[in-house]
């Protein structure tokens, strides 16, 4: 039996090894089994381009990251690439050297870009290598688990 392509793909940016940043992790593994046949989950850590292969062929693909926009430790924000106000230098969407900006921008120039792509991230509070997640930041776990699961409950 031919395995069934999935249609939607979740993707976990950050690393674990640095504190807050390893966010959108934590809430891919919290979401395993969780979600639709048809929803792949990826630990996209650090990958940047390399995540390009994971886009194609999605009908949605919803990022989960941490931010630094100076609001409080945990405080979660949902929105999509487009929404972001365009500068001569874009604001920083994520805190990792190649932003979802490029890996969006790339998707589109290769034609593989999802026709929907949704960004959920969570305020850092420590980037202290080494160290967990802060308690502010492991308290916003269910709550961005419950926003992803929404997103896909229609589909």
């Amino acid at each position: 039996m031919a395995e069934m392509k999935s249609r939607f793909v979740v993707i976990g940016i950050g690393n674990p090894l640095h504190g807050d940043d390893g966010i959108g992790i934590h809430v891919v593994r919290r979401l395993e089994g969780r979600l639709p046949a048809d929803v792949e989950l990826v630990e996209g850590g650090v990958l940047g381009l390399d995540l390009l292969p994971f886009l194609e062929g999605k009908e949605k693909a919803l990022f989960v990251d941490a931010v630094d926009a100076g609001e409080e430790p945990g405080a979660i924000f949902r929105f999509s690439p487009r929404q972001l106000p365009r500068a001569e230098t874009p604001p920083p969407v994520s805190l990792h050297d190649l932003g979802l900006y490029e890996l969006v921008g790339a998707a589109r120039l290769l034609d593989q870009c999802p026709r929907e792509i949704i960004v959920i991230a969570v305020q850092v509070k420590s980037l202290r290598l080494g160290s967990g997640l802060s308690a502010e930041v492991e308290a916003a776990i269910p709550a961005v688990c419950r926003l992803v699961e929404e997103e896909f409950k229609e589909e």
